[in-house]
């Protein structure tokens, strides 16, 4: 009698989502997903995660998060790997949150294999990892120089929105963990951002490495020396003249705040075990990288305007 009870309870908006999921993931073999049906099932699903109970997450959480890596891993477009990642941070958020440790292991296993060379399934993958750090970064902290050298391997593929999602997966590992990983961790990722991001071709790669740029700055420069530090501001001011006006603005932001941070090395020791830098030769930093270039320009915009006047 109690079995067929159990057998009558209507099976959970959020199970019937996770199930046609399934069937969407397992049925890919013979025929490619469609990406608006992926697209709008994977909204329901993600509203769905709002309105149940913990209890019916749990019960489905496990089936759940393997289709949304199947389906990352099938080779998702981005709006549909961009709601696939913010579904399964979602699950794991409001279900069982044990399971991060070996999702977050999952992921960095599959994009760590050598023989991964797929873009599209790497750059949906490398957008979950990314989700799972911004959420629970302080969790998995022990696992950030992986995923840093992650990184770095998928900057050298030639697709240029590869090399964005992995400078976006650096990004929001670098914020989820705050300063509380390896000091070396935080010094490879600066010299990824610096020496093959910032200079990259593509404006959407530069974009996202100079939002790299800002947040060191907002979690106070951790593992950067003053060398690093004056080159990232050096490099920002250069960056003022791009092309894109949005890659302009991003570094214009990112100059801020690590200007802002080369006033007050204080905060940027904190977490750091290095020498402190004397404050005022960092205070000197902001006349030489940020006031006198701009009193150059207005000296040589107004030299060139007498020029005019003159011969005329």
């Amino acid at each position: 009698m109690a079995r067929r009870e159990a057998d009558a309870i209507p099976l959970s908006r959020f199970g019937v989502l996770v199930a046609q999921l399934q069937s969407i993931v397992v049925s890919a073999r013979q025929q490619t997903p469609d990406a608006l049906l992926c697209f709008d099932l994977l909204s329901e699903l993600v509203s769905s995660v709002e309105e149940e109970n913990k209890e019916s997450i749990q019960q489905w959480q496990r089936k759940c998060e393997d289709a949304l890596y199947s389906l990352l891993i099938l080779g998702a477009r981005c709006p549909v790997r961009r709601l696939a990642s913010i579904a399964m941070g979602r699950v794991i958020q409001k279900g069982d949150g044990i399971s991060i440790y070996s999702r977050v292991s999952s992921l960095q296993g599959w994009l760590a294999d050598g023989k991964r060379s797929e873009p599209l399934s790497c750059a949906g993958v490398a957008h979950c990892l990314g989700e799972m750090y911004r959420l629970f970064g302080r969790r998995v902290t022990s696992g950030l120089t992986e995923t840093i050298n992650i990184a770095a391997k998928l900057m050298k593929f030639n697709e240029d929105f590869v090399r964005k999602d992995a400078l976006q997966m650096l990004d929001k590992a670098l914020e989820g963990c705050g300063g509380s990983g390896p000091s070396t961790a935080y010094s490879e990722a600066h010299r990824i951002v610096m020496r093959v991001g910032v200079t990259d071709k593509s404006f959407i790669v530069r974009l996202a490495a100079a939002r790299c740029l800002k947040t060191f700055a907002n979690i106070d420069g951790p593992g950067l020396g003053h060398p690093e530090l004056e080159g990232s501001i050096v490099y920002c001011l250069k960056a003022l003249v791009d092309p894109t006006s949005s890659v302009r603005d991003a570094f214009a932001e990112a100059l801020g705040g690590l200007l802002a941070l080369a006033m007050n090395p204080e905060a940027q020791v904190k977490r750091v075990n290095k020498i402190t830098v004397p404050a005022r030769k960092l205070e000197d930093n902001l006349q030489k990288h940020f006031i006198l270039p701009f009193v150059k320009v207005e000296l040589e915009m107004f030299l060139d305007a007498f020029y005019v006047c003159y011969l005329r």
